[in-house]
């Protein structure tokens, strides 16, 4: 279906006011405030576009998005495209983009087409080889998107991209955003065949976010059966967030011989008052709660004097979410 003359001329005004930064009528800037975003004509504006659902509006967009050379508006209409087609699973969208990026000669515009897709839920159908030749792009955030599209691709091409992720991982072993994505990749595609070379990215990466994605990697390829190397980990590495993390993979995996260690953590997290507020989203939870939750599912005389001890000294350490939940606990107990 063609789009309709009123249509366009809806678009037209949208993608107009996405590019006006003057105040919204009736609003005024606070006192010795210059420039406030959120009062802004483009703020309303990139509101109602994120709101468009009708997927009548895609067949508009992608002929406004064929005919538009400027690259500030290619950009905004892939950012409402993208997400609309989201919304109404209209998966072809994703190989309409890829089609595009194939001509795109300006590399801003296949960057956020690219991270836009993996942002989505969108699949890829009919241009699925055309990600393995993206991946060999010589721009970092181009080649990293598209593996990050491969994590999209069903089980059927595993054998191939673990074999391409191998290859990489030699060939970006000291840069830490490529190898943080392989791994990420990994977690879909992987085998026991990537067990050793996750590990010495977990060893051996200075990053943090690096150490936890290769974590997370082995958790799920591996599983219990690398419970020594995750104590590991813990014992080398001083970062806190890379400890936190397989802390929470050795409670998932953990048994009798971690309970001393966990013990340890414990008190270490509640010798004295912390710094930052940590915010827990969604079913994340703090690390002690985790680390609690697995002690007091055995019956140990080291836990019930550690539980004691938490009761008696340590309440006042513990943040909102730690104490409401010890509290509600220790009434089961």
């Amino acid at each position: 279906m063609r789009p309709t003359r009123k249509n366009m001329y809806y678009l037209d005004d949208l993608f107009e006011r996405l590019e006006n930064n003057n105040l919204r009528s009736g609003l005024k800037l606070p006192e010795g405030v210059t420039h406030k975003s959120d009062l802004t004509i483009s703020w309303e504006a990139q509101i109602e576009s994120k709101n468009l659902s009708d997927p009548k509006w895609i067949n508009p967009l992608k002929e406004r998005l064929n005919k538009e050379k400027v690259t500030k508006e290619k950009i905004n209409i892939i950012h409402v495209l993208v997400p609309l087609a989201d919304k109404n699973k209209e998966n072809s969208i994703a190989d309409y983009i890829l089609n595009l990026i194939k001509k795109e000669k300006v590399r801003w515009v296949c960057d956020v087409a690219l991270s836009s897709l993996n942002d989505s839920k969108l699949e890829v159908q009919n241009e699925k080889e055309y990600l393995f030749e993206l991946i060999e792009n010589k721009d970092w955030q181009i080649k990293l998107s598209a593996l990050g599209l491969m994590k999209k691709l069903d089980s059927s091409y595993s054998n191939r991209i673990e074999r391409v992720c191998l290859d990489l991982i030699e060939k970006n072993q000291k840069k830490s955003h490529e190898l943080s994505t392989i791994c990420e990749v990994l977690v879909k595609h992987g085998t026991n065949k990537s067990i050793s070379k996750i590990k010495e990215i977990a060893r051996g990466n200075s990053k943090a976010f690096t150490v936890v994605s290769a974590l997370n990697a082995l958790r799920v390829i591996g599983g219990n059966k690398e419970l020594d190397f995750f104590i590991e980990i813990f014992r080398i590495n001083r970062n806190n967030d890379v400890k936190s993390m397989v802390i929470q993979i050795i409670c998932e995996f953990g048994n009798e011989k971690v309970i001393d260690l966990l013990i340890k953590r414990t008190k270490n997290i509640l010798s004295k008052a912390r710094k930052t507020k940590n915010i827990y989203v969604g079913d994340a939870k703090p690390e002690l709660v985790h680390i609690l939750t697995f002690l007091t599912s055995f019956e140990d005389e080291r836990i019930k004097k550690l539980i004691s001890f938490i009761s008696i000294k340590k309440l006042e350490l513990m943040d909102e979410t730690e104490l409401k939940w010890f509290m509600k606990k220790m009434k089961t107990i």
